[in-house]
């Protein structure tokens, strides 16, 4: 897909890949629309950055995804700012608390800030997506490392951040492949890992190193303009299958459903 003069929504857009790849997307678009936890005034030198860089609009949507009902007021807040979306990117998210922490919804916090939002902010947007438009939703290469918990997906025991981060990250190439069987108009899904990417997420859990965060938005970026499948899983910049948890059509259907529960 072509870039240049497009509507893009970019959330997780105020820190690591998010930001490097909202920077890459202001030389684009006609309007951007980026979101994250911060209040405004926290967000007035980056605003100024990425209007400086080219001739988008940019709008910024100030949402904290550990609360389910200001998700719904940031899909409420994007369509009030444009009529119409031509790329969601599903950017947003959080490592593996050092304990176990839940939400004010009752849910176990890395899943819920990284996929169960994920997937009510992508309902709530999809009518507003145009025809032929595309999401792409931030996973990792983590998701290999796991299998989703269906009897336990809040980890009551046995919890460990590395394992609610991968556990999230599964969740989110799952879904992606789910629905890729679902967008109506032409509308294509991918979902990503940018490569092992040097931000304050990956040192919390895993230690210093990886590759420069403007790596992991240009991964971010490609994906947005990649003619590839829907449902296609891009690791680094390489169309590879997912893991065969997330292609297991049982999986799949059992995710929908919790989501469905969970999200409604």
């Amino acid at each position: 897909m072509e870039l240049d003069g497009r509507t893009i929504v970019l959330t997780g857009a105020t820190s690591g890949i998010g930001r490097a790849a909202a920077r890459l997307f202001a030389a684009h678009a006609a309007v951007l629309v980026v979101q994250g936890p911060e209040s405004d005034s926290d967000v007035v030198g980056l605003l100024e950055e990425l209007r400086e860089i080219g001739r988008a609009r940019v709008e910024y949507i100030e949402a904290d995804f550990t609360r389910l009902d200001e998700v719904r007021r940031a899909a409420d807040d994007i369509r009030a700012v444009t009529p119409s979306i031509d790329i969601l990117v599903n950017n947003a998210g959080v490592p593996g608390a050092p304990l176990r922490q839940l939400t004010d919804d009752g849910f176990e916090r890395t899943l819920q800030v990284n996929f169960f939002a994920l997937a009510l902010l992508t309902e709530r947007l999809s009518a507003s997506i145009v025809d032929d438009g595309r999401i792409v939703n931030v996973g990792s290469t983590t998701h290999r490392m796991t299998s989703f918990d269906f009897d336990d997906p809040d980890l009551r025991d046995g919890y460990d951040p590395v394992r609610a981060y991968a556990q999230s990250k599964l969740a989110i190439v799952t879904y992606t492949t789910w629905l890729a069987e679902r967008l109506p108009r032409g509308i294509r899904v991918v979902s990503i890992s940018p490569g092992v990417i040097s931000t304050t997420l990956l040192h919390s859990m895993f230690g210093a190193g990886g590759a420069s965060v403007d790596h992991g938005g240009r991964r971010v970026v490609e994906a947005a303009a990649a003619e590839v499948p829907s449902g296609s899983y891009i690791d680094d910049g390489e169309l590879v299958a997912a893991s065969d948890d997330a292609l297991d059509e049982r999986n799949q259907k059992a995710l929908a459903a919790l989501t469905r529960e969970r999200i409604s």
